[in-house]
């Protein structure tokens, strides 16, 4: 456990996560984390540990898409999507 201080930078609050913490939890520079209120703590959560859960659970479910059915996987349709802007 670490005590650190919330600082304002620009417009935003910013509190820095102390190394240990970060090297425990596998988090990296220009990751991109959740931040949310809960029975009166703020918490910070992990996307990647979402987005790969989200990926294995919908692998096959775009097997029968006129467009995403040639795709191997959720991530390559998801690339695909945002290419396409």
């Amino acid at each position: 456990m670490a005590i650190v201080k919330v600082r304002r930078v620009g417009g935003s609050l910013v509190v820095t996560i102390p190394d240990e913490v970060a090297r425990e939890q596998g988090l990296k520079p220009g990751e991109l984390v959740r931040v949310r209120y809960e029975d009166g703590k703020v918490l910070l959560e992990r996307l990647e540990d979402d987005w790969e859960r989200v990926m294995k659970e919908s692998e096959g479910a775009w097997a029968h898409h006129p467009v995403f059915g040639k795709m191997k996987n959720s991530v390559e349709i998801v690339h695909w999507l945002r290419s396409q802007r």
